[in-house]
């Protein structure tokens, strides 16, 4: 089964007023997102602030996001959980919606040895019977999966690919190169043309929320070899995101699309509100490069 499209928001979750899962949020944002040329959306992950959420709040988000985009782009759900249960009862879900594809880090908190890991990757892939992502993020789970144990959970046929979120383009093109009928995206934003010219097979991304069309626009830009203009389009993406970092990158993103009419709400706690003065910045940002 193949994995159609390149560019792929990782989505943020829209939450009402009292902090719950809003449904009527997703609606707008998919629409804004689809109209930067985004290929798809990579919902419940480290953007959509899974890990502060209930399976069930998850469930409730992937539903919804099911049944206003499925067929309108490529979705591809996170199922990743600290337990083995929880994974497999989101792929099973993802499955029974029409999903094209799940994701997962690796089980977290504890220091897992590798048989488990791969036992964890193994029963994903048995629930969803879809193309199953890996979702490598070593600076936030703890799991350090070295070149050659990627290789190997790589071996599993119904594991298409990686996407890969840290800064080690070495070993982003070590892995590239070792595994070529594999799926690799990139997913640091700011070094997302670093990746690309390194064979990347595309991104999934935070900043995609707001700027899917600066990601899109560089792949082709290096397709045709106008690296100035790739360069100057991530310089762009780069003062955008050199921003978010003060602010917080979700809630940053979160202030700037609510400020544009697209209602997402706020982030959970124990995430605050950014200063106003940082919010300031971001205002001018927006401001100069996106029209609102």
């Amino acid at each position: 089964m193949e994995i159609s499209g390149s560019i792929f928001a990782a989505l943020l979750t829209p939450f009402d007023e009292l902090g719950k899962v809003n449904p009527r949020g997703i609606a707008p944002l998919v629409d804004y997102i689809l109209s930067k040329g985004v290929h798809g959306l990579y919902a419940s992950g480290s953007t959509g602030e899974s890990i502060l959420q209930s399976r069930e709040e998850r469930a409730e988000l992937l539903i919804a996001l099911a049944e206003y985009a499925r067929g309108k782009c490529t979705l591809i759900a996170h199922v990743g959980a600290a337990s083995t249960a929880d994974a497999v009862s989101l792929a099973e879900t993802s499955k029974s919606l029409g999903y094209d594809a799940v994701s997962a880090i690796p089980p977290y908190y504890y220091k897992h040895n590798f048989d488990d890991i791969r036992l964890y990757y193994q029963a994903i892939a048995d629930a969803a019977d879809l193309p199953v992502i890996i979702y490598n993020i070593p600076s936030l789970t703890g799991a350090n999966l070295t070149t050659q144990k990627l290789l190997s959970l790589l071996q599993d046929n119904r594991i298409s690919g990686c996407k890969f979120t840290a800064n080690d383009l070495f070993q982003f093109q070590q892995l590239r190169q070792k595994a070529p009928g594999k799926k690799f995206y990139f997913g640091t934003d700011e070094m997302f043309l670093g990746a690309t010219a390194m064979g990347a097979d595309g991104g999934i991304g935070s900043t995609y929320n707001l700027i899917g069309d600066f990601y899109f626009q560089i792949e082709i830009a290096v397709k045709n070899g106008d690296i100035e203009y790739a360069r100057t389009l991530q310089g762009k993406a780069n003062e955008l995101i050199e921003i978010l970092l003060q602010t917080g990158v979700i809630s940053g993103l979160k202030h700037a699309l609510n400020k544009m009419g697209i209602p997402v709400g706020t982030c959970r706690a124990p995430f605050s509100s950014p200063n106003s003065d940082v919010l300031q910045l971001l205002d001018l940002w927006l401001a100069k490069n996106i029209h609102i």
